[in-house]
This record gives structure tokens, sequence and C-alpha cells, in this order.
């Protein structure tokens, strides 16, 4: 007769547990696989999303550019209109603490001291 003792279990188990190892890292590989596979197909989308953020963003700096423009414009003609000089043709001096600003329209001007 056949002996079933403990060597032969351990045996088993070992088998199994080498088994399940394998399969484990099998299904481990095609999982990473199919995330690189993934990946590479959607290189071109991603790309493609990218170059949109890069235009969108230059699209942005020029708005924002020809509002800058637009504002010293702006406050040029107000400074005109009060006979005041720009902001940065202000001479150098301090003006007094109580004055209050010049406003024009829905636009103030502060002076900025330069040191």
């Amino acid at each position: 007769m056949t002996e079933n003792g403990p060597n032969e279990k351990t045996s088993e188990s070992g088998e199994s547990r080498q088994r399940w190892v394998e399969e484990m890292q099998e299904a481990l590989d095609r999982t990473g696989d199919a995330l690189r596979g993934a990946w590479d197909a959607t290189r071109e989308s991603r790309m493609s999303a990218l170059e949109s953020a890069k235009q969108a963003a230059t699209e942005l700096g020029a708005a924002i550019d020809k509002g800058i423009a637009t504002a010293k414009e702006r406050w040029s003609a107000v400074d005109a209109a009060n006979d005041e000089p720009a902001p940065s043709e202000a001479p150098e001096t301090e003006a007094a603490p109580d004055e209050p600003p010049a406003e024009a329209g829905d636009v103030t001007v502060t002076p900025v001291e330069n040191e």
C-alpha cells in the first residue's frame, strides 16, 4: 500500500503554491502589457491635448498683453484729461498725505512714489 504521510501533503501544497505564484505572475504581466498598450494608444490624444493647451496659453498671454496695453492707454487718457503726468512720468515729489487720489469715470489713479 501507498503511504499518504505528511511529506506527500507538503509536496502537493508546495506544487499548488508554485502554480498559484506562476498564475499570478502571468496575470500581472498581462495587466502590465495591457496598461502599456493603453498608454501607448492614447499618446496621440495626449499630445493633441498638450498642443491645444499650449495654444490656449499663448492666446491667453496675447489677450493679457492686449488688456494691459488698453489699460495703459486709458490711464494715459485719464491723466491727460486731468492735466496730470502719467505715473511713469510723474516727478519724484511726495504727494500730500491728505490729498485724495484723482478720479475720472470708473478709474481711480493713485500716484506711485519712486525711490
